[in-house]
């Protein structure tokens, strides 16, 4: 009794073929993040212009260092954003670092108000239009969420990947590739010389 020898002859032992593409990460949560950020660096851009019109009408100390936070808010998460969306490693940074400083101003608005302090800035245009409570929504949970989906692991990994440049080979659609040795697939066309007459 003789048995067949495996992998029969002319094909390839097993583990042979070459993986196939690897799946890119998904980027939901860097693209929301970088949304995130830009809404918010729009909102800070537009709270420095409302300081600046208040400035413009009377000076007060306090409206300065608002639309200089605001100011350093909207570059940041404005930068961050964009340059998160374009998958730069950067963007993720700017994008942590402003969303942490808006958070960070705004406790530290709640601190002074606190303490009754004689001075508090407004920061975002928020309180100085709508009082202190808007800052908790308009502000506070944006940053946060912000700040969590730019520092998740799937937001680096979908910075990190390289994004795969299209091929001009046709999908194989999960097969491998054609090995030589191979016979061709029923209804190939051969490559040379056409058949001769009989």
């Amino acid at each position: 009794m003789t048995y067949q020898q495996y992998p029969p002859q002319g094909y390839p032992a097993p583990g042979a073929y070459p993986p196939g593409p690897m799946r890119q990460p998904s980027g939901a949560t860097a693209i929301i993040a970088g949304i995130l950020a830009i809404l918010g660096g729009l909102w800070f851009l537009a709270g420095l212009v409302s300081h600046i019109i208040e400035l413009s009408h009377y000076f007060i100390s306090f409206l300065l260092i608002g639309a200089v936070l605001d100011l350093v808010s909207a570059a940041l998460l404005l930068g961050g954003g964009i340059m998160l969306l374009l998958r730069k490693r950067a963007g993720r940074v700017l994008t942590v670092i402003g969303a942490a400083s808006a958070i960070g101003f705004v406790a530290l608005t709640f601190l002074l108000r606190a303490f009754d302090a004689h001075f508090h800035f407004s920061y975002g245009g928020v309180t100085l239009f709508f009082g202190f409570g808007w800052l908790l929504f308009v502000v506070l949970i944006p940053a946060i969420a912000t700040l969590v989906l730019a520092l998740v692991p799937p937001t680096a990994r979908w910075l990190a990947a390289k994004p795969q440049a299209g091929s001009a080979q046709p999908p194989n659609f999960g097969y491998p590739p054609p090995q030589p040795g191979y016979p061709p697939a029923p209804g190939a066309q051969q490559q040379g010389q056409p058949p001769g007459q009989w």
